[in-house]
């Protein structure tokens, strides 16, 4: 709506539009979510009455990543770079194995690059179709997550958009509040991270990483901010 209310035409608003989604190693999930983006814009173009196909990139979570023993996140954005191919996005970009802790040094980033070759060169995850159509569950749940997300769609509109919606504090709370279901089941046990609080290496070898690290922007504070964290943050911290 800020593109058409600036002058372009919503047929061009609409395809200058990439959206961006995170994907980590919850995979069903994941994949899932890709899915149900592709339904949610469907949904959205046919209200403005237009044909635009969806342009989605999937990136990999920082979320997950482990800082203290880092090697286990190979895995991790596998599985990430897997669940963003299968879902059928246009463009995948997985981060190094050592982002959580600092920039990513060249070999780093050659395993992200080389990670994301195997599964398009190798496992061929690029040259079908939609393949995870026909399943009943992940079909299921791509409804689902659908039906969820536009659901949200429809109520950040209600507040007049996501900007207005951030600055009425609208969206913080509902995500501090999964964010403490989530913290509250790996502090019961209910939920694992693997390397961190379930078959943790005792005799971890560092990675290296580059000195440095981007630099915060200077922005005016227009809304409570939503601060990045990593679940393995605070078991790690615990354990030093």
């Amino acid at each position: 709506k800020a593109a058409v209310d600036a002058g372009m035409s919503v047929e061009a608003a609409l395809t200058g539009t990439v959206v961006g989604l995170s994907v980590d190693a919850e995979y069903f999930d994941s994949l899932a979510k890709v899915r149900a983006m592709r339904l949610i814009w469907a949904a959205l173009t046919r209200a403005f009455g237009v044909e635009a196909p969806a342009v989605i990139e999937a990136r990999s979570s920082r979320r997950m990543l482990a800082a203290r023993d880092p090697w286990p996140n190979l895995l991790r954005l596998t599985a990430a770079g897997f669940a963003g191919a299968v879902g059928g996005a246009d463009v995948v970009v997985l981060d190094g194995f050592t982002r959580a802790s600092g920039r990513s040094d060249a070999f780093a980033r050659r395993q992200a690059r080389n990670t994301q070759l195997v599964l398009m060169e190798e496992a061929h995850l690029g040259r079908v179709d939609d393949p995870a159509a026909g399943s009943w569950y992940l079909d299921a749940r791509t409804r689902d997550l659908a039906e969820a997300g536009w659901a949200e769609f429809q109520m950040i509109e209600a507040e007049g958009g996501l900007v207005e919606a951030l600055k009425g504090s609208v969206i913080q709370p509902r995500i501090a509040r999964a964010r403490a279901l989530r913290e509250a089941a790996l502090a019961n046990g209910a939920a694992q991270i693997i390397g961190v609080t379930k078959y943790v290496d005792a005799d971890v070898r560092p990675a290296p990483v580059e000195a440095g690290d981007e630099a915060a922007a200077a922005v005016e504070r227009a809304c409570e901010p939503l601060t990045p964290i990593r679940f393995a943050a605070a078991f790690e911290e615990a354990g030093q």
